[in-house]
């Protein structure tokens, strides 16, 4: 576990099982609809559909995502015309590290 700035761990502060059912349900989610990744300096950003049911499930995962892992930074920009959703997630050192774990499809490329 690593230590962000603030000293805040670079972790889920969820307990295992907790982890494991979320990475079942709205992070399985989220990586399917997932379109594109973009490895950035200190994270990574992320396109999905600007349909409405991702636009859900992007603020339940940045609600969820909030509670247990406090160290991550969200910006959320939704373009016009129903256009693509892009959610980029950031924080200090290791976060990189820690969002490819849990976010990235292995086929993504980093």
């Amino acid at each position: 576990m690593k230590r962000g700035s603030g000293d805040i761990p670079i972790a889920c502060c969820l307990p295992a099982r907790e982890l494991r059912e979320r990475e079942a349900t709205l992070l399985a989610q989220f990586r399917s609809a997932v379109m594109a990744t973009e490895e950035l300096p200190d994270g990574y950003s992320f396109r999905l559909s600007g349909d409405g049911t991702w636009v859900a499930v992007v603020a339940e995962l940045i609600v969820a995502e909030r509670e247990c892992c406090p160290f991550l930074t969200f910006e959320l920009t939704a373009h016009p015309n129903m256009g693509p959703v892009i959610v980029r997630m950031t924080g200090p050192a290791g976060t990189k590290e820690f969002l490819r774990t849990i976010l990235c499809k292995p086929e993504a490329s980093i």
